[in-house]
């Protein structure tokens, strides 16, 4: 159990060496470079709304709207983790009180983990309505800058990540048919010196 949330919170080998298996994933998934990122980049978008625990599905919804692979959409989501959510939340937060949505004075960092830990504890003890009246202060300019986020973010992913696999796709079609290629040739000389042999005899 414990090996499990140490994997969570810090893989191992570090981030850098699950940043590149991670995109090595990606990129091997099969579908059209278009289904790829758009499955990443729906996926990725949904992780910057503060909905823990919908992410999987909204990543899964919006890739089917958007013709994208479930697959993708799903590893997408993991752009969202616990090193990451707390900088997301409260960027999505501050964007969204600039904007004017939400009520009474900001709150500072300090005093939004503590509504935060007020709602969890809430929801534990299932107290769902005063879960819902507490976390809408921060709940709604969250929502309105995170989901201005999400849009950035899967234009974003999904143009530079259309890129990246098309280009990972045609080098690969060009090494698929050197081989085949190199391997018809091989083919060709074998039947050659064999006709060759046969001759001679």
């Amino acid at each position: 159990m414990f090996g499990r949330v140490q994997a969570l919170l810090w893989p191992a080998g570090g981030f850098g060496r699950a940043g590149r298996y991670l995109a090595r994933r990606i990129i091997r998934i099969k579908g059209s470079p278009h289904a790829i990122a758009a499955g990443v980049a729906s996926g990725a978008a949904v992780s910057f709304l503060p909905l823990p625990g919908l992410h999987f599905i909204l990543g899964a919804i919006l890739a089917l709207v958007a013709r994208g692979s479930l697959l993708a959409s799903a590893v997408g989501t993991f752009i969202g983790n616990p090193w990451t959510f707390p900088l997301i939340w409260v960027g999505g937060y501050r964007i969204g009180r600039w904007l004017g949505f939400g009520e009474g004075a900001e709150l500072g960092e300090g005093a939004l983990g503590r509504r935060l830990t007020g709602v969890v504890k809430d929801l534990w003890q299932g107290k769902f309505a005063a879960a819902a009246v507490d976390s809408w202060p921060v709940m709604a300019p969250a929502l309105v800058g995170g989901g201005l986020m999400a849009v950035v973010v899967w234009v974003s992913f999904y143009f530079l990540g259309r890129k990246i696999v098309a280009g990972y796709q045609a080098r690969r079609r060009q090494k698929l048919e050197a081989g085949r290629a190199r391997r018809q040739m091989a083919r060709t000389d074998a039947a050659t010196a064999s006709f060759g042999e046969e001759s001679k005899a």
